[in-house]
């Protein structure tokens, strides 16, 4: 785009400074439109509600963005030293020690890593193997320690792939009636390999109680992995929720992700991490990339996690807007799953596509469908603006779909 190659780096700095200070001043205006509004080469002709990410409306820390201005003049050196400050960081919050932490480029990179380290290809009598050649590379062997890769069905899908392309067998277990894990059934499944439980639970909003899932951790073979993926850990506030990080001291078998995409509002920046055993981590680090996580994302993470305001404010701003909706769908006759994120499942009582349809037309973007559950519109809480805006297009269209 010869606008776009045109603009000096001294404009765009100016621009980046006039965004940065701008959301500063102003935490309720996107750093994104500012620069949008400035450059019309890049501009949108029409304005479009996203609600279908399950992204933080209302952005990073204002310590985040200056940490990022303060760092462009960084970005020439690797990440290696600030990345250091962050797991240390990480490592203090949480009370454990720092080669117990694995940072990765969002929590999707930890999720592929325990994909490629704890999945792969499986044979009856569960001994080493040579399998049929490939057309290219190297044979593949069963490693002990591999196996299926089991989940929930719907859950988070993106490591089901990753587990896929390793040739691992996965098997999906149905959410039960309460829209929990079945961690009965899920453990009976299991070979070895990796159960993956995301609490709360994308995209149902939904978690496990936290005796059913200690029960689950506690009891399951050594063998076999468990991946507790707590991204929206944050937004939950039910007495029957509870993180896992604090087991993993007992069990070498447990890794817990997190990310800083949703309320610390860096999903673009991509840096997440996971908390294992030290010897967990030695198995998963063969399989991660160097350097994975930028330097602007590190330096944010920083801010974010010594910015007091941050998680309590989207906290707050989330449970009041997510109220409001509830009480307007209330109103409608429609019913939600309860949600413990920043998201929502409703029961919208008939096919969801063309209800999908119909509010995209309206410059709503919701969700896609979910085949285990083909009759719920999942919807991001976004500003109580777009919210409304929602709401207005979702008036619109159960009338006419």
């Amino acid at each position: 785009m010869p606008e776009l190659a045109s603009m000096s780096r001294r404009r765009f700095a100016r621009l980046f400074g006039l965004g940065a200070a701008t959301f500063v001043a102003r935490p309720n205006v996107s750093f994104a439109h500012q620069l949008l509004a400035e450059n019309s080469f890049i501009a949108s002709t029409s304005p479009v509600v996203r609600l279908s990410s399950n992204e933080n409306p209302y952005g990073p820390s204002s310590m985040a963005l200056k940490a990022m201005t303060d760092a462009f003049s960084l970005a020439w050196r690797y990440p290696d030293e600030h990345a250091d400050v962050l797991i240390d960081t990480i490592a203090k919050l949480n009370g454990v020690s720092r080669d117990q932490i694995v940072l990765g480029d969002g929590s999707g990179e930890i999720l592929k890593i325990c994909a490629s380290a704890f999945t792969g290809p499986m044979t009856n009598d569960n001994r080493a193997v040579e399998l049929a050649r490939p057309t290219r590379g190297p044979a593949l062997t069963f490693v002990p320690g591999r196996g299926k890769m089991v989940v929930a069905d719907p859950t988070f899908e993106a490591i089901l792939n990753h587990a896929r392309i390793n040739r691992a067998e996965v098997v999906k277990v149905r959410l039960n009636s309460r829209y929990a894990h079945d961690l009965t059934r899920m453990l009976a499944a299991a070979n070895e390999g990796l159960v993956y439980v995301c609490n709360p639970n994308n995209p149902t909003a939904s978690i496990t109680p936290k005796k059913e899932l200690r029960d689950f951790i506690t009891n399951a073979p050594k063998e076999t992995m468990i991946l507790v993926d707590e991204a929206y850990f944050h937004y939950a506030d039910s007495a029957d929720y509870e993180s896992v990080i604090p087991m993993v001291k007992v069990h070498a078998n447990l890794i817990v992700a997190r990310t800083f995409s949703k309320i610390y509002g860096m999903a673009g920046l991509r840096c997440g991490y996971c908390i294992a055993q030290s010897e967990t981590i030695k198995r998963m680090r063969p399989h991660q990339t160097w350097d994975s996580v930028n330097i602007m994302a590190v330096v944010a993470a920083i801010a974010s996690l010594n910015d007091p305001d941050q998680v309590p404010n989207g906290r707050k701003l989330n449970g009041q807007t997510k109220q409001f909706v509830i009480s307007e769908l209330d109103k409608l006759g429609f019913q939600q799953i309860p949600s413990q994120a920043n998201f929502m499942m409703i029961d919208v009582k008939r096919p969801v596509q063309p209800l999908i349809s119909a509010l995209s037309q309206r410059g709503v973007q919701v969700g896609r469908m979910f085949p285990a559950l083909p009759s719920h519109l999942r919807v991001t809480i976004g500003k109580q603006s777009e919210m409304e805006t929602f709401l207005t297009a979702f008036r619109e269209v159960i009338r006419t779909a």
